[in-house]
Parts: C-alpha cells; structure tokens; sequence
C-alpha cells in the first residue's frame, strides 16, 4: 500500500510539473518577437541546428540564430551545408500556415512547428556559410557517418530501392518521394519507413546480440550507450525517443536483475517525454500514434492471439496477426480522425511483408558498413538487398493499387476520438487484467 502511495504522488509531481511547463511552453514570448518583420527581407546569422534533410528541389534545417531564435529554413537542395556550420540567411520571413487535408481536414500546421518554438519561416532563402562546422561535436560525427553510410547504399542500389534501405535502417524517407509515401500509407506500411518502434526493436535486439560475447553487465552497458548513439544519429525523432527509453528501462532492469514491465517502461517513457516538452501530447502526430500503438500492443496482442488458434503459428505469424491487430484497433479512431483514410489491406501485407524486414535490415547494413572498406562485398550485399527491396517494393505497389484498398471518412469532430478512448479506458479498467494492474504490477511480461 505504502509503494502504491509513493507512486500515486510520483504521478501527482509529474503530472503537476507537466502542466506547469505546458503552461509556458503555450505563452512563449518569443511567438510575437519577429512579428513585425514577417512579409519582409531580413537577414539573419546563425546556427544550423538540425540535421539538413533534402526534401524534392529543397533541403530544410532549423536555424538557431545568434538572438536564440528558431527558423525553419529551406534553401536550394544543391547547397553544401550541415549540422552546426555558422551560416547568413537573407529571404523573406513568414508565418507558418494550416493547410488543408483529406476530406477537408486541417493540419495544425503552426502548433506543430510550435510545439518546438518554431514561429517563424523562410522559404528559399539564399545562404551563406560564413564558418564550416568542425565536425567535432558527437552529433556531427554521428550525422556524418550517416550521410556517408547512405552514399555507400546509395552506390550499389538504384533509386527507389536506396531510398526504401535508407528508410529501414536509418529512417532516412525524403527520398522516397510524396508518391511513392502515399503508396506504403495505402498498404498499411507506413510504418516500416519512418523507423517505428518495429525497426527499433530490430535494431536494440542486434545490438544485444552482437555484443553478447562481452561480460554480461559490460554489454548491457555498450549496449545502451549503442542505443543512445543510435537515437541521435537517426535524428531522435517522438518514436525512437519513445523506443530508446523503453530498450534503456530493459537494459536498466537487466543490470538490476528486476522484471521488466512493458506498459510501465512505456508510461515512464511517455512521462519523461512530457516532461521535456509537454506539447508533444496535443501537437505531435508521431508521438500520439507511437504511445497508442505500443500500448494496444502491449495489451490486446497476447488476449487476441489466444484467439487465432486457428492460424498457424509457423514463420511467426499468429503473434504477426496479433499484434498488427491490437495496433490497428488502439491507432485506427485516431489515424481516421487525423488522415480520414485506413488501409483496409493492411494486416495481409504486413503478414506477406514484415518477416522479411529484418533480413533486409542486415543485408543493407552490410551494403553500407562494407562500403566504408571492402567494394566488393558492400556489391555482394546490395545485390542481395535489392532480391528483397524488390519484393517489398513490389507488394506496396501492388496492394495501393488495389480497389477499395484503403476506406475514406469525411472530417468529424475531435470529441468522436475522445468517446473512443474513453471507452477502451474504461474497458480496460473493468476487465481484470486492468490498465492499473499494467501499470502497476509486480510481475511483468517482456
């Protein structure tokens, strides 16, 4: 009784501290700072604090400039900059807008960049760089072995097939092109490309394995320190924040001999995440999506699986069944709500697809980490990721382009969303495998 009470006022703090930073985070003097200068040329200098990611005929970065302020920036896709190069930008600033949708629906736009303390634009400026970053800094290194490692897939695979590898190990998706992302959003695929808690998994798994030859607590301690690595190099995005966590709370159970709890890992994941930035919650699709996902599959993947007795379980595929359908039943109101559309094809192609992924993953590992040192064999592993690419690349195609592959709702209120949840919250709290019991017991499930 007394743990439950130091739990519930562990709760009470975090929730506390979550509002309160939420409450300034929402009343940013720096929102109004530029206003006056917005429809305008100006120059500024600065710092490019994010990663560049080519997106089509631009590349986009967040400058930092040298009054704090953040700008998103998109400049000529050609241009040669990075992560911490001392740059001038000159262009007309603007305020970011909400656009339209699906159905008529209305991406929050501002808020979304807001949630970050991006208020303001330029689009296609023109840019100087006044000083090359040194290349020094972890995030720099890190950004540079994967811009590297992506020019070594990229030699030995074709486009789209270089793309779709980029996606998969590295979450590296702007070069697959809008087409061809509206294809794997068909086809219930998504997912696979934006490195989702899936990928994570994979990857956190491998590390593990790799490193099982060192003493076990040494590479429980290697391995977490690959994981935060990785999570840095792939851009830290909501997902690999959210999986990171989670494989770090297992890692820390590991070394502490203590069960590992996966839907408290996730609560303590998504708490911390709030914490930092609280608006994540109402402004940041990915983290939305990723905490609903990982908790549908935490608590209906075993219940329904003990269903499907009547799929075999070879190849994996009752728990592949099991667990795309506890997703796809705890993400489904809210993906309707935000994108107005659910592939109706989706749990066949995961099935067909998904138990190819990680041997994708290693044989496009092997392409890039051979391509560092030996030609020849980063050859020999990209022909054999491109066998498997073309299989996947094929079933997208094939089922987007099937009728009635995805169903399509017209725009409905936000309080049709709550209802849904609100039910499973309190169905899940009746049923005696309750929410709380998760969150609180003992004894865990991996």
């Amino acid at each position: 009784m007394r743990d439950k009470k130091v739990q519930i006022l562990i709760f009470t703090i975090l929730i506390a501290i979550i509002l309160i930073r939420g409450y300034f985070a929402m009343h940013d003097p720096a929102k109004g700072t530029l206003k006056s200068d917005v429809g305008k040329t100006v120059i500024f200098e600065g710092t490019v604090s994010t990663e560049p990611i080519k997106k089509d005929f631009l590349q986009v970065f967040v400058l930092e400039t040298d009054d704090g302020m953040l700008i998103k920036t998109s400049a000529d896709r050609y241009g040669e900059y990075q992560y911490r190069d001392r740059v001038r930008v000159e262009g007309k600033l603007s305020s970011p807008r909400n656009f339209a949708g699906n159905g008529g629906r209305v991406f929050d736009y501002i808020d979304y960049l807001g949630k970050d303390g991006i208020y303001y634009e330029f689009k296609k400026a023109r840019i100087n760089v006044l000083e090359k970053a040194d290349g020094h800094s972890l995030a720099g290194i890190l950004f540079n072995l994967k811009k590297k490692f992506l020019e070594n897939i990229e030699k030995v695979l074709g486009e789209p097939h270089a793309a779709l590898a980029g996606g998969l190990v590295v979450g590296e998706k702007a070069a697959l092109g809008k087409d061809l992302i509206d294809d794997f959003r068909r086809a219930g695929l998504i997912h696979i490309v934006v490195l989702s808690g899936y990928n994570i998994t994979i990857i956190a798994a491998s590390i593990r394995r790799i490193l099982s030859f060192l003493p076990r607590n040494t590479g429980i301690i290697l391995g977490a320190g690959g994981i935060v690595l990785f999570g840095i190099l792939v851009g830290g995005g909501a997902t690999v924040v959210r999986s990171s966590i989670m494989a770090l709370i297992s890692l820390s159970a590991d070394i502490f001999r203590r069960d590992y709890n996966a839907a408290r890992a996730l609560f303590i994941a998504g708490a911390l995440m709030l914490v930092q930035n609280p608006l994540i919650l109402l402004y940041d699709p990915s983290f939305q999506l990723s905490f609903l996902a990982t908790l549908g599959l935490i608590l209906l993947s075993s219940p329904i699986e003990e269903k499907l007795g009547f799929i075999t379980e070879k190849f994996g595929i009752r728990p592949l069944v099991a667990s795309t359908l506890a997703t796809q039943i705890f993400v489904s109101p809210l993906i309707f709500y935000m994108m107005g559309e659910l592939s109706l094809v989706g749990i066949f192609v995961n099935i067909l697809v998904l138990p190819f992924i990680p041997l994708t993953m290693l044989m496009v590992f092997c392409a890039g980490f051979f391509g560092f040192f030996a030609q020849s064999l980063s050859q020999m592993a990209g022909w054999a990721s491109y066998i498997v690419l073309s299989y996947e690349l094929f079933m997208v195609r094939m089922a987007s382009s099937l009728p009635y592959a995805v169903v399509s709702l017209p725009a409905f209120s936000g309080w049709i969303v709550a209802g849904f949840y609100s039910f499973y919250l309190a169905l899940f709290w009746k049923l005696p495998s309750t929410v709380s019991q998760f969150i609180f017991a003992k004894k865990s499930s991996t």
